[in-house]
């Protein structure tokens, strides 16, 4: 797919979410940006190792300091409890589950780090053509798999699949 083809089914793909932002205020607005600015940053980095964009490790390694620096703690504190009123996209179960919720966020600064930390690596495996479709296995639950892998392939399927993850069980379906 080209470049502007992956970027214009994105901006049509996100619309009903810049319209959901405009209602929301305070905390609620502030965590939507940021998972929007998150989507944004591993968007980029899924197009450059498909090839869809040339690959720069720079950018790639500023995407993964960006994501994790805004990830772990940082962002577990962007939902404090009763902030799930409409437009917030989160469920009551990050309130009943918090552990579980926070070892999702502390998955993402890890694997963010790993990226910033791999971006010089080579291109080594294959990534699904979308981030959302990346998943976690069992291993990666438990933060293993990590053992013989290496490169920001994949490290940047880690940082998709902990997102996934954790929307899968923490965010309303749409």
């Amino acid at each position: 797919m080209k470049p502007w083809v992956h970027v214009a089914l994105f901006a049509a793909l996100t619309a009903p979410l810049a319209i959901a932002h405009e209602s929301a205020t305070g905390v609620v607005k502030d965590r939507m940006e940021q998972m929007e600015r998150f989507e944004e940053l591993i968007e980029r980095v899924f197009a450059m190792i498909h090839g869809e964009l040339t690959y720069d490790a720079a950018a790639v390694r500023r995407a993964g300091e960006e994501i994790r620096a805004g990830s772990g703690r940082h962002m577990t504190a962007l939902f404090p409890e009763g902030s799930n009123a409409p437009p917030s996209e989160a469920t009551d179960t990050i309130w009943q589950e918090p552990a579980s919720f926070q070892h999702y966020a502390d998955m993402l600064e890890q694997w963010s780090g790993e990226l910033a930390a791999r971006a010089d690596g080579r291109l080594r495996g294959t990534l699904p053509q979308k981030w959302e479709d990346a998943e976690m296995g069992p291993a990666m639950m438990q933060g293993g798999g990590m053992m013989g892998r290496s490169g920001p392939v994949f490290a940047a399927w880690h940082v998709a699949a902990a997102c996934n993850a954790c929307h899968a069980e923490f965010r309303k379906e749409e």
